[in-house]
């Protein structure tokens, strides 16, 4: 027997209603209106009536009670409309053996669900949620879309080197203050250097560039995505929008503040926007959300709400799946590997914990991938990979989520000394060193807040074996390993 596509739903060929309450007309229509039979057992003469104009539809009169069961009675599923739950157990007495058996109306769904009785809507309860979500999603809408209405220019700020999530989150809410009429441009402070997100940047035609001064201060509508203001640690932009899925800062303030940390993406946030209202997701903007999603959650594998799921599954059949399988495919350049190669042959074991320190490095996304990674080591539960940068020490946390909350780690080890924080599952943290900060002086930082309970003869010697590695050999030249044709 082949195997049934993925995406294939079949109708049933005839579907039984059994009973006399109020929810028989309401669930033929809905069985009818999708071009489905439907076979009606009833005590109620009118019940024939009403069922008249349904085309499709056979009543067939039976004693009050249902007593026993008819001669005729079609194959399942079965919905029973009856009135009590005894009523409805003794038809079910007499029906054949099938788990297909529906109690339509029931007000005391697990009562029925433990009684084997099925249900074929959601609870009252469970749908007001839902309506209510979207309500507050709209709403928020709404909001977002009253500012872009009063702005003559707006400007979309992503932080330093933006990644996937940040470009999808910004791409989306200049979608929303575009079909509004308002005039929107996305700039980041830093530079693209990861080459994934330079082939993300090329690939979706849109104007997304390094902010040029006097930018910012002409804009009269300032948002920012997947970051927060104090994230600038030297000179905080003046902003009035803030949507972003990591923690709250305390300095945090505009005219619109949406923080959920408990969304794995700011793109999930942004897409939730698109997705209620119903706007239009061009196949270039789905690409792009769902790859920021799949990013930051690592395909749905880390740090993922009940929201990202609902987005995942709203932006996949909508997205170019040709451009992100080559996303995927080119995810290390070649220098990288050396990088990695270094990093691994460098570790550091405390018990369940890798750490590498790099030394000085060309950008921070190295210790990025390398803690991506080494995390897949059996018996390793968390990792943090350290280096040098711009005068900074970069520690990148990256965690399993269940023995470790990296986040926090990061927070108790390095928040007084800079920028620190993150979820249960990827943390970072930055720490100025100052003018005359060096690989080997941040080697005594790293280690003596990482560790602080450990005694001192044991950092000590994790300090000495990290100095020998940085003050060695570093990365042979990837160039060496190419030879050509």
């Amino acid at each position: 027997m082949s195997p049934l596509p993925v995406n294939y739903v079949a109708k049933p060929k005839l579907v039984t209603i059994i009973g006399d309450n109020g929810h028989i007309v309401p669930t033929v229509g809905f069985f009818v209106g999708g071009g489905i039979p439907v076979r009606v057992y009833t005590s109620k003469t009118e019940l024939e009536h009403h069922l008249a104009p349904y085309p499709g539809v056979q009543v067939t009169l039976v004693p009050p009670g249902y007593a026993e069961c008819p001669d005729d009675l079609p194959p399942p599923p079965f919905f029973l409309a009856v009135e009590s739950e005894d009523e409805a157990l003794h038809i079910r007495s007499w029906l054949p053996t099938t788990t297909a058996v529906f109690l339509l109306g029931s007000e005391h769904r697990r009562r029925a669900l433990a009684s084997g009785f099925l249900s074929l809507t959601t609870s009252s309860a469970a749908l007001r949620h839902e309506v209510s979500r979207r309500l507050e999603t709209l709403r928020r809408l709404d909001q977002l879309t009253a500012l872009a209405r009063s702005a003559n220019k707006a400007l979309i700020l992503l932080f330093s080197d933006p990644d996937p999530d940040a470009i999808g989150a910004a791409l989306g809410l200049a979608a929303i203050w575009r079909s509004v009429g308002c005039t929107v441009a996305i700039r980041f402070t830093g530079e693209v250097k990861r080459y994934q997100n330079r082939l993300l940047i090329s690939y979706l035609k849109n104007s997304i560039e390094n902010l040029a001064e006097g930018e910012l201060a002409a804009a009269d509508l300032v948002a920012v995505v997947d970051a927060q203001p104090g994230f600038w640690k030297d000179d905080p932009p003046r902003v009035d929008v803030v949507i972003d899925h990591h923690p709250l800062r305390a300095d945090t303030s505009g005219r619109f503040v949406e923080v959920r940390p408990d969304c794995g993406a700011t793109s999930t946030i942004v897409a939730e926007y698109l997705i209620e209202a119903d706007l239009p997701i061009p196949k270039p903007l789905a690409t792009a959300l769902l790859y920021g999603l799949e990013t930051d959650t690592d395909h749905l594998n880390r740090h993922t709400s009940a929201a990202d799921i609902r987005v995942y599954e709203a932006l996949h059949p909508r997205a170019d799946h040709h451009f992100l399988d080559r996303l995927d495919k080119s995810r290390i350049l070649m220098p990288v590997l050396d990088w990695i190669a270094w990093g691994i042959s460098h570790r550091v074991v405390v018990r369940d914990m890798m750490l590498i320190h790099f030394g000085t490095v060309p950008t921070p996304d190295v210790m990025v991938q390398v803690a991506d990674l080494v995390l897949l080591t059996c018996g390793i539960w968390w990792v943090a990979c350290a280096g040098m940068h711009e005068g900074r020490l970069t520690v990148i946390f990256r965690g399993d989520g269940h023995h470790q909350d990296v986040g926090r780690r990061a927070r108790l080890a390095f928040a007084k000394l800079g920028s620190a924080g993150g979820h249960r599952t990827m943390g970072r943290a930055e720490i100025d060193m100052g003018e005359h900060g060096t690989a080997e002086s941040s080697v005594e930082v790293l280690v003596n807040n990482l560790f602080k309970r450990m005694g001192y003869g044991r950092r000590r010697k994790i300090i000495n074996l990290l100095l020998a590695h940085i003050q060695g050999p570093g990365p042979i030249d990837h160039a060496e390993f190419e030879f050509g044709t």
